[in-house]
Parts: structure tokens; sequence; C-alpha cells
């Protein structure tokens, strides 16, 4: 389960504008649109009269992998992935629909309307129903070539096309406004509302890596790499997803569960036998060859998403001995998430064409080692921006595309890769890349043991 309560969140947006606005006086006056990011496959159900039947249901939530599995099960939904660039895993809304039409079939008829947190919040503001492209697309219920909800899918789910919100562009302006809400908050009666886009998307955006083949590395509690594209690019293994930016602007990639919370885990591990701070860790790391001296981690503490998706796969240490420290365990774990995203940027590549650019954001921007580690390991430069929040930038860039001239004038900072680190981890690379396969085998016994 991973559910989140629709109206505090909704609590929290009103909250932030109303504190930011407060904060910023005069200035705020002269607010004239108001722009949003949001993070991809969440789904609830509300009433006719917009009241949540179900709590949000987000993108980590698992409880429709039973339902799903029975599903692939009967037949091959590769046809779905074709059709929708979003990628078959318990995460999207349209695994989710197959489990809540299996275990509370209720909830979907009588009118009551199918959303994500985004329609929740603009419709609180605007009492319209939209969904733009960029969110619409990553729900495995839209057809990227149409630009509209797939009627075969909507067929397959047993659900009506009308239980959803209408699909616009990502720059789309709100017609209407509820000018109470508007005065809750503070916003003037003249303030548009921008619909905006995805989180991911909008990253690139905010980076500034929308060119063709630019790519957006972001590692915060989970990460992505994600690279721009003209047209439609789809893996013929299904094992990266496309999503809409705007016109002429796709945005494919992968996105992985396990990012700085493998850190993370790590450390409260070590705060139960230890008390250690973050720079105690990783001064631990720092005495460490790259390669951890054959140590590997198999990075799936939450399942996975890309490269793999499947929401039941294991974490797993190989090549664990007695003179193995700390200091190789925490390095082995960081090691690991980063070789699981240089996969999925070797996919990229390969459907895509090699990467010119490696732009970067995310809490592990804070530590100059792991940005050291990132840029060796990929043998890339990594090219970091001043904007630490570039969703929320790209937010504002949806719709004044000309300010991104502006930010090619902004200072960069560069992270060379060096060259003995480099040879190092591709040793282990290749290591990693030829035990993922007895990993999988391991995985799928353990699986067949469980289910007899």
């Amino acid at each position: 389960m991973a559910e989140q309560n629709p109206d505090l969140i909704l609590a929290a947006v009103q909250s932030v504008i109303k504190r930011l606005i407060e904060q910023t006086y005069p200035q705020s006056k002269k607010i004239t649109t108001l722009s949003f990011s949001s993070a991809m496959h969440s789904l609830m159900i509300v009433s006719t009269e917009g009241e949540p039947l179900t709590p949000l249901y987000t993108w980590a939530d698992n409880q429709s992998s039973f339902q799903l599995e029975k599903a692939k099960a009967v037949q091959d939904l590769d046809w779905v992935y074709k059709k929708t660039g979003t990628p078959i895993h318990p995460m999207s809304p349209f695994s989710k629909l197959l489990w809540l039409q299996a275990d509370s079939p209720e909830l979907l008829v009588g009118g009551n309307r199918i959303i994500g947190i985004k329609e929740y919040i603009t419709y609180f503001l605007t009492g319209e129903l939209k969904v733009d492209y960029s969110i619409a697309s990553a729900t495995g219920l839209f057809n990227l070539q149409s630009l509209d909800w797939d009627p075969d899918i909507i067929s397959f789910l047993g659900i009506e096309q009308e239980v959803l919100s209408d699909p616009v562009d990502t720059n789309y302006v709100f017609k209407r406004i509820n000018p109470v809400a508007y005065k809750e908050i503070g916003l003037s009666l003249e303030t548009q509302i921008i619909i905006g886009a995805s989180d991911g998307c909008l990253a690139n955006l905010g980076l500034n890596a929308i060119a063709n083949n630019e790519v957006a590395m972001t590692i915060g509690t989970s990460g992505a790499v994600r690279m721009v594209s003209d047209h439609i690019v789809l893996d013929p293994e299904g094992r990266t997803f496309c999503y809409y930016l705007a016109k002429d602007k796709w945005v494919i990639g992968g996105a992985v569960n396990n990012g700085g919370n493998a850190f993370e885990w790590f450390a409260s591990i070590l705060s139960k036998t230890e008390v250690m701070n973050y720079d105690e860790i990783n001064n631990l790391m720092e005495t460490i060859q790259p390669g951890a001296d054959g140590l590997l981690f198999f990075p799936y503490l939450n399942g996975e998403r890309s490269p793999l998706w499947d929401a039941s796969v294991q974490a797993h240490f190989i090549g664990l001995s007695a003179n193995h420290t700390t200091g190789h365990l925490i390095r082995a774990v960081m090691e690991g998430v980063l070789y699981n995203l240089v996969e999925v940027l070797n996919i990229l590549e390969t459907n895509a064409g090699p990467a010119k650019k490696l732009k970067v954001n995310g809490g592990f921007l804070r530590s100059a080692f792991w940005k050291q580690m990132a840029a060796d390991i990929f043998n890339k430069t990594l090219t970091i921006t001043p904007q630490f929040e570039s969703s929320c930038l790209g937010a504002v860039l949806i719709d004044q595309m000309d300010y991104l001239e502006e930010l090619k004038k902004m200072r960069v900072i560069e992270v060379i890769p060096i060259e003995e680190n480099v040879k190092a981890y591709q040793k282990s690379y290749e290591l990693y890349q030829k035990l993922s396969i007895p990993i999988q085998q391991i995985h799928e016994i353990k699986a067949n043991h469980r289910n007899n």
C-alpha cells in the first residue's frame, strides 16, 4: 500500500500558495499565472460532486500486483504498452483499475469519476475536470498517436470514457475559476491557471534538456533517466516509458524505485548500532576503492520499475566476505543504484541514439562524493545547473518557452570523470551485468516456490 489523503494534499497546496502570497506582498499582486507540476500515475475515485470515495493511490502503490499478474497470465498485454508508452506495472492507473474493477466494482459505476491528484487540485480552483496530455500519457489509458483515451483499453477495463477527465495540451489555460477558492488563498481573480505537465517531463524542461538526445538524470528518493525526442520512441521489450511534454517533444526514459532511499535504508540500519550522521557514513565510503573490492549490490529494495518492471523482485548483496567492512557495504549500495541507472541509459541509447549531454538534479547533488561517483560510473561529464527544483521551474516554463534562452546564460558546474575510476567501474559493471541474469533466475525460483 502507498496511499495518501487527497484533502491533506489540497490543504498543503492552499497553505503554500497563501503563505507565498503573504510573504511576497506587494509583489505577489503581480502574479499573472499559476502552473502545476505533479507526480504521475496517481489515481482516486470521486463522486459526481467531486467528493473522494477512495484514498489517493500513488505511483508506489502495488496493491494491483496480483490482479495484473492474473491478467498477464490470460493474455499478453504488450499491446497496451505499444498504444500508450506506459510500461505494464502496478504503478500505472491501468493496473490500478484492473484491481478496483475486481475488488470494488461498485466504485466504478453511477457516474463516479476516475482522476489523479492534479485534477483534484485544479478542479477545486476552477471547477473544470481536465487532465494534461503529459499526466494522461502516463496512465496506460492514453493513445500516444491520437492524443486521446484509447477506446480498446477503455473497453478492456470495462469503464466508460465519460468517467475520465477531458485531455488537453500542457499549456492549456482554464476557462473558469472558483472565486471562493481564489479568495481563500489570496489569489487575484485575474490570475490564470495553466494546467502544466508531469514532474519527470518538466524536470527535463527545467534543466533545459529538451534538445534531441539531451539527457536529464534525477536521483532523489527514487531515480530516473530521461531523454527528449521529437517523435515517439518505444522499446521492443517494453522497458522504457514514452510520455508527452509538448508538441513534438516526447520524453523517453526509465524511472527506478531505488535511489537515495537505498542509502537511507542502510543509514537507518547503522543508526541502530552506531550513532552516525551522513557525513560520517560518506567518509566510510571514501576510504574504499571503486568497485567495493568485488562486492556488488542489486538495489531492488522496493521492487523495481525500469529496467525490470517487476514489483516483487528483491535486493541482493553478491560477493560478501569477512574482509568487507561497513564502508564496503554502503559504497556497494550506492554503486548498485548507479549501475541500475546506467542500464536504463544504455537502453535509451540503443533505442534513440547516444546521449549528447547528461544534466543532473536531485538530492544526491548535496554530496560532492556522489556527484563524482556518478560521473565516473556513467563515464560522462555531468552538467549541474543552479535549479534544484527543476520540475517546478519547468511548470513555469511550459508557457514561457522564451525564458529557456536565459537559462543557457546561467553558470553551470561540470563534473568530469576520473579515468582510473572509470576503468575500475567498467570492470565492476561488466560483472554486475553478467550476474543480473542468475539474479533473475533466483527471483523466478523463489516466486515459483511461494506459489507452490
